[in-house]
């Protein structure tokens, strides 16, 4: 008879924090994650500022020693499709410092693993079998049971830069890395 209901911010901190992860490569999903946002570091007060979702992403590589300042020099973005509500992903593209370019994509774990069709586990690129997939949607589920929002990341290597950025021209044929957790706390 009693319907309690909260908005973001009232009984939480509106501070969305990565809780957990599922991927066999920490490093290589902090560290894209915190490349495929617009959220900056504040080194005045050594953490993210932006968005509360993709500052979580930022202050979760951080957190691993993972400076977004730092990151982008070594690897600043060249291109990106910006986040849209209507697939649900956002895609950037970086140069490295041996020029060579490398594609982050973060979304909803479905949309992502869509454009999937390999996946890394244990340092090497596998297909994408549906046991893998099966596995994937399993740890999502998993974590959207526990009340976690969860993204997942993409990745893979270009040869070229883009002719142009688009979801259509980039979000395909992409190697799954893995997903992240997150919580507002109470």
């Amino acid at each position: 008879s009693v319907i309690c209901s909260d908005k973001t911010g009232t009984l939480t901190q509106n501070k969305m924090t990565v809780v957990e992860n599922h991927t066999k490569d920490d490093k290589l999903l902090a560290k894209a994650m915190c490349l495929c946002t617009d959220a900056e570091v504040d080194e005045d007060i050594g953490e993210a500022v932006g968005e509360p979702t993709e500052a979580a992403l930022v202050n979760y590589a951080y957190k691993i020693n993972l400076n977004k300042n730092e990151l982008k020099k070594v690897a600043p973005r060249v291109g990106e499709a910006p986040f849209d509500s209507m697939r649900k992903m956002m895609t950037t593209v970086h140069k490295k410092m041996d020029g060579k370019l490398v594609q982050f994509t973060k979304g909803a774990p479905d949309e992502v693993l869509k454009c999937c069709n390999r996946y890394l586990k244990d340092g090497e690129v596998l297909p994408l079998t549906e046991e893998a997939k099966e596995e994937i949607l399993s740890a999502n589920k998993n974590m959207a049971d526990r009340a976690l929002r969860v993204l997942a990341l993409g990745f893979k290597k270009l040869i070229t830069e883009p002719q142009e950025a688009t979801s259509e021209a980039l979000e395909k044929e992409l190697i799954f890395v893995g997903l992240v957790g997150m919580i507002d706390p109470v």
